[in-house]
């Protein structure tokens, strides 16, 4: 069956806590769900961004909750929904993405309505794309993967990427993958090390690279791998310019970063 995606009348799956207003007709085979929610250097976000740009997704539906915050996103001057789902009218590929917050007591609620949701389209497979938060630049860029027992052979055969052994994946992303367990649906995570405070395209890039090694998604990332050097330049020169304001200090004077955080 050919991928289409047409306008509909509105469609509302889920509970009074959490629903999925589907604004437009999708007909696809098994797609993949993506999720890339604000986490770690944004690179959920960062990736979730580039692959709608580039994969020429439509907003299909959106999720309404009383456990999201009352805000409005602008974006090029235009509203949007906050919490949306894309889809790919020539790739089986549908993405979540959000800008804002879920409360820990409606996690379950959000999660739960989203997936039921995907099980109808026919979701098989769900992916979190994050970032594991880092102080300093990371110096070792590998992907990370977390997954369900069957999944995990299948990511071993990518030796650019590793199993996380231990770990605790928290927030809407983990409420996600926990639902997966109670589906018949495999869910899985790809990480990797990120920036904690500011942007990190280069994390993007990498867990858009794996996914692309994985499913074909065709990404290209050059824009993000040019971003990433321009500000691995400017922390090197802020790094210069610590240095060289701690060695024009007087012995046993405090520093700027120890003034601020004592």
């Amino acid at each position: 069956m050919n991928d289409e995606i047409k306008g509909c009348a509105t469609k509302i799956l889920g509970s009074p806590d959490a629903q999925v207003v589907q604004t437009r007709e999708i007909e696809m085979d098994e797609p993949l769900l993506i999720c890339g929610f604000p986490s770690a250097g944004v690179v959920g976000t960062i990736a979730a961004n580039t692959i709608i740009e580039q994969s020429d997704m439509e907003e299909i539906a959106h999720v309404r909750s009383k456990y999201m915050p009352s805000a409005a996103v602008f974006m090029d001057g235009r509203l949007r929904h906050p919490f949306r789902v894309y889809a790919s009218k020539n790739r089986k590929l549908l993405l979540v993405t959000t800008e804002l917050p879920v409360a820990e007591q409606g996690m379950y609620h959000v999660s739960s309505a989203l997936l039921d949701w995907a099980a109808e389209l026919g979701v098989k497979e769900t992916v979190i794309l994050d970032g594991i938060p880092v102080q300093g630049m990371p110096s070792d860029r590998k992907v990370l993967y977390a997954a369900e027992e069957e999944k995990i052979a299948d990511l071993a055969e990518d030796k650019e990427m590793e199993i996380l052994r231990k770990g605790i994946i928290t927030g809407i992303a983990g409420s996600i993958l926990s639902e997966t367990l109670c589906r018949d649906m495999v869910g899985f995570a790809l990480l990797t090390p990120a920036l904690t405070m500011i942007p990190d395209p280069e994390g993007a890039a990498k867990l858009l690279q794996a996914l692309t090694r994985l499913y074909d998604v065709e990404v290209d990332v050059s824009e993000l791998q040019e971003s990433a050097d321009k500000i691995r330049e400017k922390m090197r020169e802020m790094a210069k310019q610590v240095d060289g304001m701690r060695q024009g200090q007087q012995p046993g004077a405090p520093t700027e970063y120890q003034r601020i955080y004592a």
